[in-house]
């Protein structure tokens, strides 16, 4: 008998992949794991684009000689990293950690989710800590009129802290469709 042996047939049905009462599921079903992959991959495909618009606005603000331009860009800058950064890279976060906890790849079992994990942590912190600071005084600094003593150190700090932020962003898109060193199954071993 199944119960007996405590095979995972005794936690999930074949068809549903419905709990038994007391054991939680151990995978989504099919249907609920497209879903969430898929909002998943807009969330971290859409942040991937935020960073980009935020490295082209930074060079943008930099390069111009119009007082009123740079101001009106780094305010913008502002902006999109509160109103679309932010946000999307919180949910690209936890819609990766629920599939980690929802699929056979588990959160914390492969290199490759551990080193993604760990360079979203790291993009968020840059945007929320980092980039909120160098935006806030770039737009102090940046008033038409005034004097922009500090600026121009600030400008590229911004920069690279939107290009480290879009490499590691884009680190983690190639390991989401590479993912190096998983375990393979015979039968996908023996069709390479």
């Amino acid at each position: 008998m199944n119960a007996i042996r405590g095979t995972t047939a005794d936690l999930v049905s074949p068809h549903t992949a419905a709990p038994v009462p007391g054991r939680p599921a151990k995978r989504f079903p099919r249907g609920v794991r497209r879903a969430v992959n898929s909002g998943h991959v807009v969330f971290s495909v859409g942040l991937l684009g935020v960073e980009i618009v935020m490295i082209m606005l930074g060079v943008i603000a930099k390069n111009t000689g119009d007082d009123t331009l740079r101001h009106a860009v780094y305010t913008l800058i502002r902006y999109v990293a509160y109103s679309a950064g932010i946000p999307l890279a919180v949910l690209g976060a936890v819609s990766g950690v629920v599939l980690c906890l929802r699929t056979p790849w588990g959160l914390w079992q492969q290199t490759w989710i551990k080193v993604k994990i760990v360079l979203t942590v790291a993009v968020i912190a840059i945007g929320a800590g980092t980039m909120g600071v160098l935006t806030r005084e770039m737009s102090a600094r940046s008033v038409p009129g005034t004097e922009h003593a500090g600026l121009y150190t600030l400008q590229w700090l911004q920069i690279a802290a939107a290009t480290a932020q879009f490499t590691m962003l884009a680190v983690c898109v190639f390991l989401s469709i590479h993912k190096p060193n998983r375990r393979r199954s015979a039968r996908t071993a023996a069709a390479r």
